[in-house]
C-alpha cells in the first residue's frame, strides 16, 4: 500500500514539472517569435540603416553625435541595443553619429568675401577669433591672409585669424591754414582742394575784422583725405549796423530732388531761416530781417554749398 502511494506520489510529481517545462518553452518560443535579432548598423548612414530596421521592423533614434576618425560624418559610430541582440517589433534602436574626424585640413579663405570666409569658417567647426583691416589693391573686405595657413591640419574649434581688405589706400593732402583770410575765400580754397565743408559758426572779437576766418578743425599742416569735413569759425562783425530786411535767391542744382537748409549770420548771431526738400532746379526767392552785417549759408545735404555776403 505505502509502495502504490509513492508511485502514484511520484507520477504526480513528473506530471507537475511536466506541465511547467512545456509552459516555460511555450513562453520562450513565444517570446522569441515576437522580437528580432538587432542588425548591424556601424559605418551605415541614416538611409541605409532606415531601410535596414524596415524589414526587421524596428525604428531608430538618434540618441547624439560624436567625432571619429574612421567613419565620415552622418554614419553609425554606436547602437543600443548592440548588434545581434534581439529586440521586440516596434521597438527603437538608439543611434550614435559620426561628425566626421575632429582633425581637419585647414581651408584656403583667401580671396573670398569676409562673409564668405566666416560662413566657411562655422561651417567646419573652427572659430573665427579676430579679423583686421588694412589697405590694399584687392576689392574692399576680400580675404587677404589667414592663419593658420591653408593645408595645415587643425582640431575642431581651433582659433582662425584673418586679414581683410580695407580698398585701396586714399591719398592724402596737407591741410591749408585759412585763418586770417576771409570766410569766403577760405570756402573758396577748400572746395577746389575737395574738402567737405560742414560748418561755419561766427563770433564776437575785437582781434580780427568781421568775416576772417579765426580758427579751423583740422587745423593747418594735418594731413587729411579727399571730402573730410572741415569747419571754420570765423569773426562776427561789430558795426552795429541798422536793422533792414534782405531779400535773394538761390537756385538749387539741377539732379534729385535734396534737403536745403539756410542760416542768416548777422551782428545779432545766426538763425536758421528754411530747412526743406526742394526739386533740382527749382528757384527760391527768400528774405529775412537782418542787423548790419550779414550772410547766407546754403547747406545741400549737409554740406555748406555757398557762403553769400548780403
Amino acid at each position: 500500500m505505502h509502495s502504490r502511494f509513492s508511485d502514484i506520489l511520484r507520477l504526480l510529481a513528473l506530471m507537475v514539472l511536466t506541465a511547467l517545462a512545456t509552459a516555460f518553452l511555450t513562453v520562450r518560443l513565444s517570446a522569441r517569435g515576437s522580437s528580432v535579432e538587432v542588425p548591424v548598423l556601424t559605418g551605415m548612414d541614416l538611409k541605409q540603416v532606415k531601410h535596414t530596421l524596415l524589414q526587421k521592423g524596428l525604428e531608430m533614434a538618434i540618441s547624439g553625435e560624436d567625432f571619429s576618425e574612421t567613419y565620415p560624418a552622418g554614419c553609425v559610430i554606436g547602437q543600443q541595443p548592440s548588434a545581434n541582440s534581439r529586440l521586440k517589433r516596434g521597438r527603437r534602436v538608439k543611434l550614435t553619429l559620426s561628425r566626421g574626424s575632429e582633425v581637419i585640413t585647414m581651408p584656403s579663405l583667401r580671396e573670398l568675401t569676409q562673409p564668405d570666409a566666416e560662413f566657411l569658417v562655422r561651417q567646419m567647426d573652427l572659430d573665427l577669433v579676430s579679423s583686421a583691416q588694412t589697405p590694399a589693391g584687392a576689392p574692399k573686405r576680400t580675404v587677404l591672409a589667414q592663419d593658420p595657413p591653408p593645408g595645415q591640419k587643425v582640431v575642431r574649434g581651433s582659433p582662425v585669424r584673418i586679414l581683410v581688405s580695407d580698398g585701396p589706400a586714399q591719398s592724402t593732402i596737407v591741410m591749408p591754414d585759412v585763418a586770417g583770410s576771409t570766410a569766403r575765400g577760405a570756402l573758396e580754397q577748400l572746395r577746389s582742394m575737395n574738402l567737405k565743408i560742414s560748418e561755419v559758426t561766427y563770433e564776437a572779437t575785437t582781434l580780427y575784422s568781421g568775416g576772417v576766418v579765426i580758427s579751423q578743425d583740422p587745423p593747418g599742416g594735418f594731413r587729411v583725405t579727399p571730402g573730410e569735413e572741415v569747419k571754420l569759425k570765423a569773426a562776427l562783425w561789430t558795426s552795429a549796423g541798422m536793422a533792414r530786411y534782405a531779400t535773394f535767391n538761390y537756385t538749387v542744382a539741377p539732379g534729385p530732388a535734396r534737403r536745403l537748409r539756410v542760416v542768416i549770420v548777422d551782428e545779432g548771431g545766426s538763425r536758421e531761416i528754411t530747412n526743406d526738400i526742394e526739386e533740382g532746379g527749382s528757384i527760391l526767392r527768400l528774405s529775412a530781417k537782418v542787423q548790419g552785417e550779414a550772410v547766407a549759408q546754403f547747406f545741400v545735404g549737409g554740406t555748406l554749398a555757398e557762403e553769400r555776403k548780403l
